[in-house]
């Protein structure tokens, strides 16, 4: 069926489609759930879209590539994932993940609350507090604003190079904040 949807058979590509979408969606739904924590329709069904259209792109070299050396599914879920994650960049450089209305957090179902998460959320917060201003500004900027490295670098002054370690550095200081005493 592969061959025959390399070749250009509508046939064939119906049959793909009737086989593998699911698995496209499957592997869109789970990216974009755990980079996002929530999921929208649009954002789903674009990133399948995407999907199908660089596996048709120049002349359905992506499909043509394929080696075999793993499932097809899973190859699929690669690219899938791959297309996710850059769709996830894209919408951030343009601001729109930011400006999501509330709604779109209800299409996925509210983690069921425990005693401990406003503990959790306080230590956070005083550890966020304890650290020095440039750790916890780079933290904000990464984990909460959704900044770039590249938004990031030019905000502190530093090299592109140089977020990596910052950010690493700022959550290991972070984590040995919120270490129970032992």
């Amino acid at each position: 069926m592969l061959a025959r949807c390399a070749q250009g058979e509508s046939r064939a590509w119906e049959e793909f489609l009737a086989r593998y979408r699911s698995t496209l969606e499957r592997a869109a739904r789970f990216t974009l759930l755990r980079v996002l924590g929530s999921l929208r329709d649009d954002d789903l069904q674009a990133v399948v879209e995407s999907t199908l259209l660089a596996l048709l792109k120049d002349d359905r070299a992506a499909l043509r590539t394929f080696s075999g050396r793993c499932s097809l599914a899973g190859y699929l879920q690669a690219i899938t994932t791959k297309i996710a994650l850059n769709h996830v960049r894209s919408e951030r450089r343009k601001g729109w993940l930011r400006f999501r209305p509330l709604d779109a957090v209800a299409d996925v179902p509210a983690a069921e609350p425990s005693e401990e998460d406003p503990q959790r959320a306080a230590g956070l917060l005083r550890g966020l507090g304890q650290l020095p201003p440039r750790d916890r500004l780079i933290l904000k900027l990464f984990h909460l604003d959704g900044a770039s490295y590249r938004d990031i670098a030019s905000l502190l002054g530093i090299s592109f190079n140089a977020v990596s370690p910052a950010l690493i550095r700022a959550r290991e200081k972070l984590r040995a904040l919120l270490q129970p005493e032992r």
